[in-house]
């Protein structure tokens, strides 16, 4: 029987204890969509999104004689995760049968799975074949019994009711009209949800339950069936059914049936007929019910053993462990999930890219260069087969471009993929979504174009994600001029719906500036001066990368990888190391700290150095954000061992614990003296930009919302890559607020400028609307210099403040999770040297309207913007006006 049953009798009640037979969640959806039959939580109330989810719960009560009366029943769920405090939650009968498919959701769950054949969703009573008669479940409309959920971890009850007993009592009269329950929570306003517990939860405490009080029928009592089992009937029900009827008032606690017996292999490979209670207790292993001793039964057995590389065999228990394996069970099959790759940290010495060498010039000043993508082969752990991968000037990762600031590179990107024969690529190396935008209009072709991360160049070099080329072409000389800040930069594909893809394939490197000042503060330098690249890959037991065949909203690999070794080593001189950290994973967030809680100092952002070092014991990089640190090593003896390790949930910010990849790298500290000269008291000062000086505030809303393909979505202000709604005058400040009304974090990153960080400021949803819910907080020391990436926490909004200078044309912002990028989570702004004078937005180029609508308001003395860029006087003077006759004269340049 599926139910796990309890039986006490007390004056001829009885007490069944029984925990859920099924569950689902009804996740809101015009498609019905999303379920999560097979999760480990289920979920009510409404989402940060405004979205609902409603829980669907079903007990077997078939142990509950035919006949009894219902005295009283108590329903409890385990609530394990919420950002609410105290909210209604209510039973519902439903009134007609759904099923519980094997969907299950990644990470926390809110978001949902696709569906699976057989899994209700908020239109399928099971998927998808069958509706409800009213998309979000058929069920009662008055509720059977109301508890009180809390923003308490634990268990909450729904006691007996006149309507949960008369619930209960209806299934055990007629049980095809058992349903179950419905349960909603509170829908009325936005981010009241809460996951509880399901049965596939690991902790059996944890899963729903049902305690059932009842009187059996007065002529019931104990009947035993073939298998064991005991159930309460009436002796005319118990023969009809094939039992044996042990007496009225008998009860089946303790179980009164004798139990089968069969054949039982021991140890010494004797067999011998037990009870498979008696064959457990003498470590034998049990065959069957009622199955028969017989000559070689016991020969010794076989089953799946895993080895470290991820491959299974089938071989008998000694023979797996004495070759190192790991011994599934006997007669268990080798299956594609069965066996993860194991592998051993910190055996692999940490790679070091090399520097790009330039095909004129020289590196660190004016140079040109001409870099490949080719495909390659290469060792990522002393434990794996070669992996294939792509690789700028066939590395992985790329060269690190080294320049100087105001000196001139120029790169012609080449893409000369080739397949394993040598022809050029003519589709993919990994599977292509056909769903997203990009692949759908190109194909699956291995579509290239390279973005200098950071970088302050004009729109034809920046990647733009629609100009890729094609293996066997080249893109012209892409121009980067360095009129910026010193900084560690990174450039990286960026091709539109597959830059997911090809930056996991390998495709990125370092591109750092410097200059004289920054040469002059004597930090770390040369063999003391290492960059580094995260990324986490999963692996095929032959050594090929693993990656789902169609697009997920994050993917996050089994193993860490740094400057493409898994878990790596670095020996380290005693003295102070500067890092140069770039997360290039497509979805990880990384918090980084030394693993004997040491006190390193960060000293540069995205965007170049800090005015002064700052003292951390961890810092946070999301996708696309880089930190500038310095580790001291001379405190240590030689022979220490200090490991960088992370404790990031994913997805990030999620449940401490969750989903974390704890390894990172390890130094091993040397007795050679490395760098000691003292970190300088100030580095470079920073000017914040002023608040009053915005010419303009923009609002981005960061939500989930469905779709058709896919049928899920992240989006920025509910609007696609295509639709362009942000004109930008160039030379002006602006604020750009960011509304996350998700779960999750996003790491939202602006080409062509870096920016400062105003503060985050926390919200609620009232009534559908943002409704501040505290103050206005700056931001960290580390976090308070130039950057072009920011982490935009769940319900919050964080506003930065940008100066758009000297590139006129089309240029992406985006989150930086590169899943949520390829699926839409990209969108366009166009600078322009003059907003339009009738103030519309249709094209960013000045026209004949706008001459004369300048010279209207001029002729008015109306106030306007000024031409020049000056906000000193808001009226119009002569000077602005001969400022855009010479704008106008010359095109807008």
């Amino acid at each position: 029987m599926a139910a796990m049953v309890a039986l006490a009798t007390a004056a001829r009640a009885d007490v069944i204890t029984v925990q859920s037979a099924k569950d689902n969640t009804l996740y809101e959806s015009a498609d019905g969509s999303l379920s999560s039959g097979a999760g480990d939580g289920m979920f009510i109330g409404k989402t940060a999104n405004a979205e609902i989810r409603r829980a669907l719960v079903k007990f077997d009560l078939t142990a509950i004689p035919p006949g009894s009366t219902i005295n009283s029943v108590t329903m409890t769920v385990y609530m394990n995760r919420t950002r609410a405090g105290n909210r209604p939650a209510t039973l519902h009968r439903v009134s007609a049968d759904w099923g519980e498919g094997p969907s299950s959701f990644p990470g926390n769950g809110g978001a949902g799975s696709m569906s699976e054949p057989g899994d209700a969703t908020w239109r399928h009573r099971f998927y998808n074949t069958t509706l409800w008669t009213t998309p979000g479940g058929d069920f009662a409309s008055t509720p059977s019994a109301t508890t009180t959920i809390g923003s308490g971890i634990g268990s909450y009850s729904w006691s007996s009711t006149a309507s949960l007993a008369a619930d209960v009592q209806q299934w055990v009269n007629f049980p095809a009209t058992n349903f179950g329950w419905l349960i909603k929570g509170d829908e009325t306003a936005s981010s009241t949800a809460k996951r509880l517990a399901t049965r596939e939860i690991a902790t059996p405490s944890q899963r729903p339950t049902l305690v059932v009080n009842f009187t059996p029928p007065p002529d019931a009592g104990a009947c035993c069936f073939t298998l064991g089992n005991c159930t309460l009937l009436p002796a005319s029900l118990c023969a009809a059914q094939g039992g044996t009827f042990s007496g009225i008032g008998t009860t089946c606690t303790p179980n009164p049936c004798p139990q089968p017996t069969g054949a039982c292999c021991l140890p010494n490979l004797d067999c011998v007929t037990l009870t498979q209670a008696d064959c457990t207790a003498v470590n034998g292993i049990y065959q069957g019910n009622f199955f028969p001793c017989s000559p070689g039964l016991c020969s010794i057995p076989t089953g799946a053993c895993c080895f470290a590389n991820g491959t299974c065999q089938v071989l008998r228990e000694a023979d797996c462990l004495s070759g190192g394996g790991i011994y599934r069970g006997n007669n268990v099959a080798c299956s594609a999930s069965l066996c993860p790759i194991v592998l051993t940290p910190f055996v692999d010495p940490l790679p070091l890219p090399n520097v790009a060498v330039p095909t004129s010039g020289f590196p660190g000043g004016a140079a040109s260069y001409t870099i490949a993508a080719r495909e390659i082969t290469k060792v990522l752990h002393r434990d794996l087969p070669p992996t294939r991968l792509w690789g700028y000037d066939g590395q992985y990762p790329g060269p690190t471009i080294e320049a100087f600031r105001n000196q001139q590179v120029n790169v012609t990107w080449v893409n000369d993929l080739r397949d394993a024969t040598g022809a050029l690529r003519q589709h993919h190396y990994l599977p292509v979504d056909m769903c997203l935008h990009g692949p759908m209009q190109e194909g699956d072709s291995p579509r290239l174009v390279t973005h200098l991360h950071g970088g302050h160049v004009e729109a034809a070099s920046d990647g733009f994600p629609e100009s890729t080329i094609l293996p066997g072409e080249s893109s012209f000389a892409y121009r980067y001029t360095n009129t910026q800040l010193p900084a560690t930069l990174w450039y990286h594909d960026h091709a539109l719906g597959i830059t997911r893809l090809n930056v996991y394939m390998g495709l990125g490197g370092f591109y750092l500036i410097r200059d004289a000042i920054e040469n002059g503060l004597g930090l770390p330098s040369g063999a003391y001066e290492v960059p580094l690249l995260l990324q986490d890959k999963s692996f095929n037991p032959d050594g090929s990368l693993k990656y789902p065949a169609m697009w997920h909203e994050h993917f996050f690999g089994d193993f860490t990888l740094v400057n493409g070794k898994v878990w790596p080593f670095l020996n380290v001189h005693r003295g102070k190391y500067r890092f140069r950290i770039a997360n290039g994973a497509g979805s990880r967030t990384y918090r980084l700290a030394l693993s004997n809680g040491a006190t390193f100092h960060a000293v540069g952002t995205d965007g170049g150095l800090l005015p002064a070092p700052v003292p951390l014991t961890e810092i946070t990089l999301m996708p696309g954000e880089r930190a500038d640190i310095v580790v001291d090593f001379a405190p240590y003896a030689p022979g220490t061992m200090i490991d960088f390790i992370n404790s990031a949930p994913a997805p990030f910010p999620g449940e401490p614990g969750v989903g974390v990849l704890p390894n990172v790298m390890r130094f091993i500290v040397q007795s050679n003296t490395g760098a000691t000269s003292p970190l300088p008291a100030s580095l470079r000062a920073i000017t914040p930009i002023p608040e009053s000086s915005a010419a303009r505030t923009r609002e981005f809303v960061l939500q989930r919302l469905p779709g058709t393909c896919p049928t899920t979505r992240w989006l920025i202000n509910g609007k696609e890559w295509d639709e362009i709604t942000e004109f930008v005058h160039l030379d002006t400040n602006e604020i750009w607020s960011f509304i996350n009304r998700s779960d999750q974090s996003h790491p939202m990153h602006l080409h062509l400028v870096q920016f400062q960080i105003l503060d985050r400021q926390p919200f609620e949803i009232v009534s559908g609307q943002v409704v501040p819910s505290g103050p206005r907080v700056p931001p960290p020391a580390h976090e308070a210099g130039w950057k072009d990436t920011v982490d935009c926490p769940p319900l919050q909004i964080t506003r930065i403040i940008a100066r758009f200078t000297q590139y006129r044309g089309t240029f992406a912002y985006h989150c930086h999770i590169l899943e949520h990028e390829d699926g839409e989570m990209m969108r366009q702004f166009v600078t322009t040297c003059y907003v339009n004078c009738d103030l519309s937005t249709g094209s960013p180029l000045l026209t004949a309207n706008d001459f004369q609508c300048f010279l209207n308001a001029f002729a008015a003395g109306s106030m306007y913007a000024n031409c020049d860029g000056s906000t000193g006087t808001p009226a119009l003077t002569a000077n602005d006006f001969q400022c855009f006759l010479s704008k106008f004269a010359a095109g807008c340049p």
